[in-house]
């Protein structure tokens, strides 16, 4: 008992000496018993390997997906009339989503009720022609006259209707209105996908410009992770590889790496699309992990000792622990082993720094 008490007095004066020492003797044996090992307060688990939740952690957010538009626009200048569904909607293509009354939209119905007006006058005018024609009664240059005046007339009014479909009006809403020869300037803005309402970007009485944003509706694709990631790392990282968010261990697929580095940051944006249906919102902040390029045993934080540029781990022995040097490379808060140690080894991962104060004061002997 007294000599355990003694061996344990030269280790808390080898630790004082830990401040001036600068060397440590790699792969060397340190010979304790299991009772000494107890009374060190020494812990020891075994090294596994790396795995996907191990690596460097970047902030992330979830967007929708980038190969779809997700904003409902407005093609025509009015003020907010009416909205017709709410945040968390379900909708379908054709949904109809606000109403605006336009006094440009007004002016265009009534361009479409004219250019109607002017192509039944031409088409009548052309059957007419066609008749006399036939009975020898005019000649082809006026026939010639009616066809192209009428062409014309179908022309006017196809690019009106065709402005009309593009701006998301639908055909019924311009049919009724050459049906009832009414302009009424209500524009009914419609869902172009199906999806769910995520956000209205606006207020009824609102005065909404040509071209503005409405409401955001994210369409049925998975939803996508946006992350800018330090330009080091970026050389790891392949398209199509797996990744994994730290939040529900959610798993992604990498789809798209930048070529340009920003200058004030030094990142990298990437892209990934979860692998498989989430509730995520667009705009939530999540933490993408990127894994090692390498395979490898994890080593933790608390295993390694520094002296120096050499990092040494304490690995169980039979006789007692060997401090082994290895090659180590930072996987986020652990560290990657590439070689030097196999997984299921016992290393230490509570007394570490007790361990290197027998090196430096007793070199392992006493």
């Amino acid at each position: 008992m007294k000599a355990a008490s003694n061996r344990l007095l030269n280790i808390c004066s080898a630790l004082v000496l830990m401040a001036s020492a600068t060397t440590l003797s790699a792969q060397e044996v340190i010979p304790l018993s299991d009772s000494e090992i107890r009374e060190l307060a020494i812990v020891f688990a075994p090294a596994s390997p790396v795995g996907n939740t191990d690596g460097e952690r970047v902030p992330a957010t979830v967007i929708a997906s980038p190969d779809a538009s997700n904003t409902l626009h407005s093609w025509f200048e009015g003020v907010l009339d009416q909205w017709h569904v709410a945040p968390g909607d379900r909708v379908e293509a054709g949904t109809r989503i606000a109403t605006l009354r336009s006094e440009e939209l007004l002016t265009t119905h009534q361009e479409l009720l004219g250019a109607t007006i002017a192509r039944e006058h031409a088409e009548a005018t052309l059957s007419r022609d066609q008749n006399l024609f036939d009975a020898g009664i005019i000649a082809a240059a006026r026939l010639d006259s009616s066809h192209r005046q009428h062409q014309q007339a179908m022309v006017t009014v196809s690019s009106i209707r065709q402005r009309l479909l593009g701006a998301g009006i639908a055909a019924e809403d311009m049919d009724m209105v050459i049906r009832n020869q009414q302009a009424t300037g209500i524009y009914s803005l419609r869902a172009d996908q199906p999806g769910e309402v995520v956000r209205r970007l606006v207020q009824v009485g609102d005065y909404i410009a040509d071209g503005s944003a409405v409401a955001i509706i994210t369409n049925d694709d998975l939803p996508w992770l946006r992350a800018d990631v330090p330009a080091y790392l970026a050389g790891e990282l392949s398209t199509g590889q797996s990744l994994r968010v730290v939040e529900r261990g959610a798993e992604l697929t990498l789809r798209q790496i930048d070529r340009q580095i920003d200058p004030q940051s030094q990142t990298i944006s990437v892209l990934a699309q979860f692998a498989g249906a989430s509730t995520w919102l667009p705009g939530q902040t999540l933490t993408l992990i990127l894994p090692p390029a390498t395979a490898g045993v994890r080593i933790p934080s608390s295993a390694v000792v520094f002296n120096g540029a050499d990092t040494t781990v304490y690995v169980r022995r039979p006789e007692g622990v060997e401090a082994r040097t290895l090659a180590l490379q930072t996987i986020g808060r652990n560290y990657l082993a590439a070689s030097g140690i196999n997984a299921g080894e016992e290393i230490v991962i509570q007394g570490a720094a007790v361990l290197k104060g027998i090196q430096l004061g007793l070199g392992g002997t006493e």
